[in-house]
């Protein structure tokens, strides 16, 4: 049976389960959601797609929902889908179990784990020991998850604060959308451009070598994060605060995906 997993990953936690997963499943292709749907068919009887994500705001970031709203699944495909937070998971595969049974399809397989948070607007990234113990974690859930994919196994979405999901995903990520991303500031920045190639919806491009947010941002923060002398700020609210990327992942494979290199 072969496999697919689409995946979103600003600062590789969720690239790292997709790999894990692939790893475990074989005969399986990584993608990245920054890419868009042909509108080809995918899946079918024999064949399995997942999705690997994480949690924004108690639910689906814009750019996942967008991508599952336009993949074309054939009917009868295998669909599972594991997440990755920092909090609370909620609703957040419920409201993707939506959108798939809007296309006459499911997940069969619906799980997720903690992993080391990267919003640093709320908090800075966690000591290295607890990293490494959240990613250990993580890659053993992971592989479980791929065992069960592997055979089929059910296991339905559990539905949990529906209702409070549903109101702090639009009220937190979508409201004030195209003024989010002026409050990024920029120091002592060597115009590497960086910051722009890992961007997931091409939000920045590079104006007399600093960079220049476009107000579509999907919140994901990757360029702060991934910006080599933290030249980057998002007001005064990360001034000092530690950053974080996951140490399995190097910002040319998030450059990869956002590229649309499978």
């Amino acid at each position: 049976m072969g496999s697919t997993i689409y995946y979103f990953s600003a600062t590789g936690n969720s690239l790292t389960i997709a790999r894990q997963i692939a790893k475990r499943l074989g005969d399986c292709k990584v993608i990245s959601m920054a890419s868009q749907p042909t509108g080809e068919p995918v899946g079918g009887p024999g064949e399995s797609i997942g999705f690997v994500f994480p949690v924004f705001y108690i639910g689906l970031p814009r750019l996942v929902r967008y991508f599952a709203q336009k993949l074309n699944i054939t009917e009868g495909t295998y669909c599972f889908a594991f997440i990755s937070f920092g909090g609370y998971g909620a609703d957040t595969l419920g409201m993707l179990d939506d959108i798939l049974k809007e296309k006459g399809a499911h997940l069969s397989f619906a799980d997720g784990v903690k992993m080391p948070g990267n919003y640093i607007v709320k908090y800075q990234a966690f000591a290295p020991d607890v990293v490494q113990k959240l990613i250990k974690a993580a890659m053993d859930k992971a592989d479980e998850a791929a065992e069960a994919v592997s055979n089929g196994k059910l296991r339905p979405v559990k539905r949990n604060g529906r209702l409070l999901g549903k109101i702090a995903n639009r009220r937190y990520l979508y409201k004030g959308i195209a003024e989010w991303d002026e409050k990024f500031k920029v120091g002592r920045c060597t115009g590497c451009g960086l910051c722009a190639k890992v961007c997931p919806v091409n939000n920045i491009k590079m104006e007399d070598r600093r960079p220049l947010w476009l107000h579509h941002c999907e919140r994901c923060l990757a360029c702060i994060q991934w910006c080599p002398c933290e030249a980057i700020e998002y007001g005064q609210k990360t001034i000092g605060r530690r950053r974080y990327h996951n140490p399995n992942v190097s910002a040319e494979d998030i450059i990869k995906g956002n590229a649309r290199v499978i």
